[in-house]
């Protein structure tokens, strides 16, 4: 008998929502992953669109781009980790 849990993912794939809700999921979780990386220094940034692997996130200023920048690889390495898969090879900042 499978779990509750893998008859929904079966489900997901074969309707088509798969990635329609890891998208809704990355943009839920965004905050703690960014957290996750700074800490508890508040960094004002939020995910905009997922186009292939790119996501774009829009940032508040020029410095916290820069910083965000520094920092991209150790984001995307916990969006990936959060997903188990390669999913977000890299990340453009624009403010």
């Amino acid at each position: 008998m499978q779990s509750l849990k893998d008859l929904i993912k079966l489900k997901k794939r074969k309707s088509g929502l798969k990635r329609p809700l890891e998208i809704y999921e990355l943009f839920g979780e965004w905050d703690k992953l960014v957290k996750a990386v700074f800490g508890e220094k508040r960094v004002r940034c939020s995910p905009r669109v997922l186009k292939g692997r790119t996501l774009i996130v829009e940032v508040g200023s020029a410095p916290a781009a820069s910083e965000l920048r520094l920092r991209q690889y150790q984001l995307v390495k916990k969006i990936n980790d959060h997903f188990g898969r390669k999913m977000v090879e890299r990340v453009v900042f624009k403010f």
